[in-house]
């Protein structure tokens, strides 16, 4: 056979697999330890949004948690701080509808309001909250590390 034409064949085969795993979704992947986290659009108080996907390359630690709940508003607190210490991303993402509210809370815990976020409908599916609060650790690859 003719260099070229297994040349040819095997560089139609590398694109074919390459069109093939870029079209992998990560819509619907159970939120497990070890799985892609899900692709989500967050939303800061301030209006501003960005794809959970633009943090590659750094650990980022997601809290869901509710200024109606103490036991998750310490939470909220204690992780915020130990992303500041290991150099993680944080993201404190209020399950609740009311910004400003949740602002003010943020502010009374001596928190930056930077690193508060909302949780849509699209949100609350792709993390599965369907009993409250949880928190989902992911890697710097975008990998689940941790849930509680």
């Amino acid at each position: 056979m003719n260099i070229k034409l297994k040349t040819a064949g095997l560089i139609v085969c590398a694109v074919g697999l390459i069109g093939l795993t870029s079209a992998v979704s990560t819509k619907n992947v159970p939120l497990e330890v070890g799985n892609q986290a899900p692709e989500i659009s967050i939303t800061k108080v301030s209006g501003e949004s960005m794809m959970l996907s633009e943090l590659k390359g750094k650990e980022v630690i997601v809290n869901f948690w509710s200024v109606k709940d103490a036991e998750s508003r310490i939470r909220n607190v204690r992780l915020a701080r130990e992303a500041e210490i290991i150099g993680a991303k944080y993201i404190g993402m209020c399950i609740d509808s009311d910004k400003e509210l949740a602002s003010e809370v943020v502010k009374s815990d001596n928190l930056s309001t930077d690193n508060l976020y909302f949780a849509d409908r699209q949100v609350n599916d792709e993390y599965q909250l369907t009993d409250g609060t949880r928190t989902v650790k992911i890697d710097a690859y975008g990998i689940v590390s941790e849930i509680k």
